[in-house]
């Protein structure tokens, strides 16, 4: 029996090792192929695509070393974890600049791959981005979770998203960074009151931040599930790509304990359609 071939954009990060971990727990025979902006070797993959940044002409580069390393053949499912963009600022505040430079590596080299490529499946990530207090801080990359959204449900067949709640990340830990820097000279009331209330609380403002977002993502599910909430880690990654790779949902959410499918956009507030 063939392998069936698997493409993990960012293979090294917590997104990237919970999709291994999640591939091998449904496809013991996979193949899996994993790219990073490292030299070091992405950790439980079959093959390592060096030097590999979201970024334009990535499609091309990663067209040509499976051609190199004789892996050219359709994907079973391409994997995209990158996340970054400019933070710290309420989303609709985002200009066309931030928006265009943050596509750039959220979405753009995504859309090439799978256009490029053509794997069965192409898996993308999201976030709470519409909750008040992420609508506060997320920034540009409000906007593309935004988008990414929409992409999923042009095409629901061939696409999903996993979306997760917050936790310890490298891109969380930048995210709580240029917030605490930002919060220094905002005006912005949602900030300000983010502000006052990490000022009284006796923690460092890494711990402060995840407890802040936990505590939000609880206020706004909790009513809907009889277990507690507690905060998502990667094994909860983890149960969402397994069961996003073999729903016929196009959207997987998974929150600490709790998981659910969805088929629709959130509800938004009306001017995410400006952008």
């Amino acid at each position: 029996m063939g392998q069936n071939q698997y493409l993990i954009i960012g293979g090294s990060g917590e997104a990237g090792q919970s999709a291994i971990a999640a591939i091998r727990s449904i496809d013991p025979n996979a193949y899996i192929i994993a790219s990073t902006t490292t030299n070091e070797p992405v950790s439980n993959s079959d093959l390592s695509l060096f030097g590999k940044r979201a970024e334009p002409g990535l499609a091309t580069s990663i067209q040509e070393n499976l051609a190199k390393h004789g892996r050219l053949q359709t994907l079973q499912a391409l994997i995209y974890t990158p996340a970054l963009g400019e933070v710290g600022f309420p989303i609709a505040e985002s200009t066309p600049p931030q928006i265009k430079e943050t596509l750039g590596i959220c979405l753009d080299p995504m859309l090439h791959l799978e256009e490029v490529l053509q794997p069965k499946l192409t898996v993308a990530y999201s976030a709470f981005y519409w909750l008040s207090h992420t609508l506060a801080f997320y920034g540009s990359m409000g906007i593309a979770k935004y988008k990414a959204d929409e992409w999923v449900l042009k095409d629901p067949n061939k696409r999903r998203i996993v979306r997760a709640g917050t936790f310890f990340s490298k891109s969380v830990r930048g995210i709580s960074i240029v917030l605490q820097r930002t919060m220094k000279q905002t005006k912005n009331p949602d900030l300000l009151d983010l502000k006052s209330k990490f000022e009284t609380s006796n923690q460092k403002f890494m711990d402060f931040f995840l407890s802040y977002a936990w505590e939000h993502e609880k206020e706004s599910f909790q009513n809907q599930f009889a277990t507690p909430y507690r905060p998502t880690i990667r094994e909860d990654l983890t149960r969402g790509l397994t069961r996003a790779l073999q729903t016929q949902a196009p959207i997987v959410t998974v929150l600490g304990d709790w998981s659910w499918e969805e088929n629709q956009m959130p509800h938004l507030p009306e001017w995410f359609r400006k952008f």
